[in-house]
């Protein structure tokens, strides 16, 4: 027998859990279009503890009463025919079966537990709204959501028996079913709901909500929010159902299930202990047995910041192979943090958490985000004042900057993009919208960086040309040899120099030195012992000058000295000390251990009435040389 033909089978076998009484009595009145508030009230009163019931739901603090309800008839005209006929048929479930004879069915826990998912759900849409659905017609969703197992425990007392045992950690109640029964307790609740005439969409969340990843609803919508609500809600009653250390465990899953629905951690946590006080006091009416919690308060402290096998989704695959960011998450609820910070971290981005806005201006000089993504409303520094600080800081006004906010209206979005932020996201953050605006901002940091390496590569370059032009120059006017200056710097510099003797007014001198005999230096001891030489006397002359006078070498072993600022008579004196110098130098042949020593001769010429040119002026020293050298070397010619 199939599943499909079983299932149909039992539906019609008259066995499912069904109203009784007073409840079969307002359901078929509900049903009619011109039934009036008086009669319906009529009939539940002969149930007195189902009028018990509807009047305290009447007045329960999300109906939202001005004036206390103390009539069947005024909770009846409240609650509306919907809620009443919804309300009706699940407490009547209630009382129906309390004699049940499944061993291994916990009738007080299950109901217990569909008694809290029903206050969490209710609570849970007060809060956070979805579309038209009324808070009561959530509180029987919830109350109603797993109305299948009761279902199969009532037809299949022995055989849900079996299946119930063999549950364990590795082997899931839905598989057992499907392999005893051919469906599962979802799919026979739903059914049972369409029978009973509940709204479709109602029917679907029951269908997915102990698994919505396995729903191809849409995210964002109505039947989205409504499915993960009853999820949350769902959750929520087991985990405080749970023992420790079991219940520990969940409470991360339970913050990161509210905040996709955008339930943050201190709004969860008036949210649970609500909840768990109406739990309490509902089920002494109904005669239900509820557990002690703690203040969820404590229960969310001590939660892990990653929990295994988390369920917060994942960025569309796109992100995962895009380019990788160092991200900082900025936001002082841990629950948005968490989940943030396990989307990131599953697409390969490094990311660091702050929780507020001066902690995170602390972070960056380390750090160094390339992408920020910081609340609004945060303590210390709110979003707004740490965009702007940011943007103050010259170094740090590339950083591509989310808001995340609650509320998209334009003039807080015109506030944020002037504080500096780049892009804004709304929270709940939703993982396709997180991954689309993920993937603009990284194309922005990521050009962003191309362009500052190619201004880096192009400022290398420059550098490196600069450089390389200076080195050519210096190679161009640098004898090879000595490391002097060579004649084209020679005859550029004196041209620089007598242009500025001229211009103030001042002296200005230079000597031309020829080595005496150097030939028969390099003919007795060969070219390298010359080229010692040369560069020993060139040292010498660069340490017997004045700072401000510049060393020639014109070629072979000729030199020339530009002195400014020297007049004539002086520099005389100035030539025969640099004269001496060269002859108290001793030389070495390494070949033969010989020492031989050499002398200059020197032609001075100064700046004078009849040297009108740096050239006249470089003639006239190398025409006194001249005249050193003919009579008889080693000697200074200055007139």
């Amino acid at each position: 027998m199939s599943g499909n033909s079983k299932l149909e089978e039992l539906k019609k076998s008259g066995y499912l859990p069904s109203p009784k009484g007073a409840a079969v009595q307002v359901l078929l009145l509900c049903q009619q279009e011109d039934v009036t508030n008086q009669e319906v009230a009529y009939a539940i009163q002969a149930d007195p503890a189902l009028s018990a019931r509807l009047i305290k739901l009447a007045n329960a603090p999300v109906s939202h009463q001005i004036r206390p309800i103390a009539s069947v008839v005024d909770a009846v005209a409240v609650l509306g025919m919907n809620t009443i006929r919804q309300l009706v048929l699940g407490l009547s479930l209630i009382d129906s079966t309390r004699n049940i004879t499944c061993k291994k069915f916990d009738y007080q826990k299950f109901w217990s537990h569909s008694l809290l998912t029903a206050i969490a759900a209710q609570n849970l849409v007060s809060l956070r709204g979805v579309g038209a659905i009324a808070s009561e017609e959530v509180f029987v969703l919830g109350l109603l959501g797993k109305v299948g197992s009761l279902a199969l425990a009532t037809a299949y007392p022995l055989e849900y028996t079996a299946v119930l045992e063999k549950v364990a950690e590795d082997v899931r109640l839905v598989d057992l079913e499907r392999t005893e029964f051919g469906f599962e307790h979802n799919l026979l609740s739903k059914e049972m709901l369409a029978d009973w005439r509940m709204p479709e969409v109602f029917q679907t969340a029951i269908l997915h909500h102990e698994d919505p990843a396995k729903s191809d609803i849409a995210e964002g919508g109505r039947d989205w929010c409504l499915l993960h609500l009853l999820h949350i809600a769902d959750y929520l009653a087991q985990m405080c159902m749970a023992q420790e250390p079991a219940r520990s465990k969940m409470v991360s899953k339970l913050i990161f299930k509210a905040t996709r629905l955008g339930v943050e951690s201190d709004v969860l946590t008036g949210l649970g202990d609500k909840a768990v006080k109406e739990w309490h006091d509902w089920s002494k009416l109904f005669g239900i047995c509820a557990t002690e919690v703690p203040p969820f308060e404590s229960l969310l402290e001590v939660a892990p910041l990653a929990p295994e096998n988390s369920d917060a989704g994942e960025l569309p695959n796109n992100a995962l192979d895009s380019y990788k960011l160092r991200i900082l998450l900025v936001d002082d609820d841990r629950a948005v943090l968490m989940i943030m910070k396990m989307l990131l971290d599953r697409c390969g981005h490094t990311v660091a958490v702050a929780r507020n806005g001066v902690e995170a201006l602390g972070m960056i000089k380390d750090f160094m985000p390339q992408i920020i993504m910081t609340d609004w409303i945060m303590p210390e520094m709110d979003g707004i004042e740490f965009c702007k600080a940011l943007r103050r800081n010259p170094e740090w006004r590339n950083i591509y900057v989310f808001m995340l906010t609650a509320q998209e209206s334009t003039d807080r979005l015109v506030e944020a993009f002037e504080a500096g932020a780049n892009d804004y996201m709304t929270k709940p953050v939703n993982p396709k919208v997180l991954g689309a605006r993920l993937s603009a901002g990284q194309r922005v940091v990521q050009l962003q960086e191309e362009l500052e390496h190619e201004r880096q590569q192009l400022h290398k370059f420059s550098s490196e040309l600069a450089a390389s032009n200076q080195r050519f120059q210096k190679l161009a006017l640098t004898d090879v040899l000595t490391d002097l200056p060579n004649r084209r710097f020679a005859n550029e510099h004196l041209d620089r120099q007598w242009a500025l003797a001229q211009r103030n007014n001042t002296a200005l001198s230079c000597m031309m030195v020829d080595i005496d005999y150097f030939k028969q230096v390099n003919d007795t001891y060969g070219h390298k012992v010359g080229d010692d030489v040369l560069k020993r006397i060139a040292h010498a002359f660069q340490m017997s000058v004045r700072k401000q006078d510049v060393v020639c070498r014109l070629g072979g072993e000729e030199f020339l000295v530009i002195c400014p600022e020297v007049q004539a008579q002086p520099f005389f004196r100035y030539a025969e000390r640099l004269r001496q110098n060269i002859s108290e130098l001793t030389f070495n042949d390494p070949a033969t251990d010989k020492s031989f020593k050499l002398t200059i001769s020197i032609g001075a010429a100064s700046k004078a009435p009849l040297v009108s040119t740096s050239e006249m002026l470089l003639q006239l020293a190398d025409k006194r040389l001249y005249a050193a050298k003919e009579s008889g070397r080693n000697r200074t010619v200055a007139d």
